[in-house]
């Protein structure tokens, strides 16, 4: 069954190779309001989880600026009923031309956060099928080396050591390094003990299929939680920082990095 499904994708999967970025709305037509349920950050995080390349549509890069055919517009289809919320992910081109599908994903739960947490989930394990190896086009590989290769003669230019030969500057150089370095330390060791100290804040929570999910009422930031082999320790995934979550009685205690910074936040649960 499962080397069916693979064959019967590998046309699917030649066709999404030829698209570099995959672009997920942050509100989708179906809804009025922006990361509806919880839609969009869901999106964005399974298919950064099977491996593809997704961004916001208020995060385009120069180049899919430039040219809009390098990405896929990612569209959730709702064909749900009174009794059930269908979905599935459809992926259109730079000319409105559907690309390709997934398998409708189904929920019987009345509440809708909940129902279209469990239908997106399900419709996206047709991508868990597949994987992404973007090749590019002829044209882009010809022209990376010329994009390279460009500042070579300047930065080989023999003028600027002979101008920077006197001895006076590189002492003056080496007094200024030696006075800073106390100041660059007082500032990092301060940061750090601001950066381990820990934020409380309340959040909802509601169960998924491999863990929890944590949203703000007020906040964009939308906490993954995922299961591990320890009962106590998960992974913790947002849409821009990864780190471990540790359970505790009334909430959760999220340590990830910020640059070299470890940032410590206890998050309470609302009753």
């Amino acid at each position: 069954m499962f080397l069916f499904m693979g064959l019967s994708l590998l046309p699917a999967q030649a066709q999404l190779d030829n698209y570099k970025y995959f672009v997920v709305p942050k509100r989708f037509e179906t809804f009025k309001d922006v990361n509806q349920y919880q839609t969009s950050t869901l999106v964005k995080f399974l298919l950064t989880r099977y491996a593809f390349d997704p961004i916001y549509d208020d995060a385009i890069p120069e180049e899919l600026f430039l040219n809009k055919c390098l990405g896929l517009n990612t569209q959730l289809e709702d064909n749900s009923s009174y009794l059930q919320t269908v979905v599935a992910i459809v992926f259109y081109d730079c000319r409105g031309q559907e690309v390709f599908r997934t398998q409708e994903g189904r929920s019987k739960n009345k509440e809708f956060k909940e129902a279209f947490s469990e239908a997106i989930q399900e419709a996206m394990r047709t991508m868990a099928l597949l994987s992404h190896n973007y090749q590019g086009s002829e044209e882009e590989t010809v022209e990376e080396p010329v994009v390279v290769q460009a500042p070579d003669p300047v930065e080989t230019i023999p003028e600027p050591e002979t101008v920077v030969a006197p001895a006076e500057p590189a002492v003056v150089a080496v007094i200024v390094e030696e006075a800073a370095e106390p100041t660059v330390k007082e500032e990092t060791e301060s940061e750090a003990s601001e950066a381990t100290k820990p934020e409380i804040t309340y959040w909802e929570q509601t169960t998924s299929t491999n863990g929890y999910i944590l949203t703000h009422p007020e906040k964009e930031v939308t906490w993954v939680i995922m299961k591990t082999s320890s009962a106590d320790v998960f992974m913790a995934i947002s849409t821009t920082r990864q780190g471990v979550a540790f359970k505790q009685q009334k909430g959760w205690r999220l340590e990830y990095y910020l640059g070299d910074l470890l940032k410590v936040e206890e998050i309470q649960l609302e009753d």
